[in-house]
């Protein structure tokens, strides 16, 4: 009797341990594959801008994959960036075997070159909102990035524009700047701006609180002229702690064509 017993909770105990082993093994795996999706994760850097770039179509050592057919349905963070200049690339996995474009505007792939290497990608002479899709291999297998990008012809740094804060206008909720025109050029811009935070030794798009809409007027600023533009970022951003820099976008006309360009205004709550 005594020896069945022993039997009967050596059973027991070894119910026990297998169920406790399944167990550990079923979260070893899905903390494997979460980690697997944080490990491809890639970062894209334009000067001094730093963006995380989505994994599109995966499969991870565990058997779990992830399949976005139409990249239409990811969430982006944008950047910025000009003709011919790098845009970095940080902590991928795998190797690059090409790039594809799609056009924003059009809703369509373009024809167009671009060239890269693993640790950069050089922005070609196109003008316009544009998805980036990385195509990769790692470990045997395809794996794709992608990422937002608003590509215009020069750098703002070429254009003598000037965006100064208004001598004690700053709060958490606003400020007022004074932007002035020592280009040589007439210039149109609107009341879009959008905020980024300055995080880990780059600028990063600003957490937004609320989806904000700008009205579509265009206001012209000549040669040797300024003004004066008010900001209050409180239904958009919240109330800021930290710190940051308002984007603000301007255009010129040449050959009919317009140029676009971005100014910065740092700050510091």
């Amino acid at each position: 009797m005594k020896n069945k017993k022993l039997i009967l909770v050596i059973i027991g105990v070894l119910i026990i341990i297998v169920i406790s082993l399944i167990a550990f093994c079923n979260k070893r795996t899905n903390t494997d594959d979460d980690l697997s999706k944080f490990e491809h994760k890639i970062n894209i850097i334009s000067d001094d801008k730093m963006i995380t770039a989505n994994t599109g179509g995966f499969c991870y050592k565990n058997g779990a994959c992830i399949d976005k057919i139409d990249f239409q349905d990811f969430k982006y963070d944008s950047i910025t960036s000009y003709y011919g200049n790098k845009l970095y690339i940080e902590n991928l996995d795998g190797t690059i075997k090409s790039i594809e474009l799609f056009d924003y505007s059009t809703k369509e792939f373009i024809d167009t070159k671009v060239e890269f290497t693993n640790d950069y990608i050089i922005t070609p002479s196109i003008s316009g909102p544009y998805i980036f899709k990385i195509n990769a291999t790692y470990e045997g297998k395809s794996i794709e990035y992608y990422f937002w990008i608003e590509i215009y012809r020069i750098s703002g740094k070429d254009i003598n524009v000037t965006m100064e804060l208004k001598e004690d206008s700053l709060t958490s909720v606003g400020l007022s700047m004074f932007v002035k025109n020592l280009s040589d050029k007439d210039l149109q811009y609107g009341n879009p701006y959008s905020l980024e935070k300055y995080e880990d030794g780059y600028w990063k798009n600003a957490n937004v609180v609320n989806q904000l809409y700008f009205t579509l007027p265009a206001f012209s600023l000549k040669n040797n002229d300024s003004v004066e533009l008010n900001v209050n970022w409180e239904y958009g951003y919240g109330k800021l702690n930290g710190k940051y820099r308002i984007v603000k976008r301007f255009s010129y006309k040449e050959n009919e064509d317009s140029v676009f360009f971005n100014k910065y205004l740092e700050f510091e709550i």
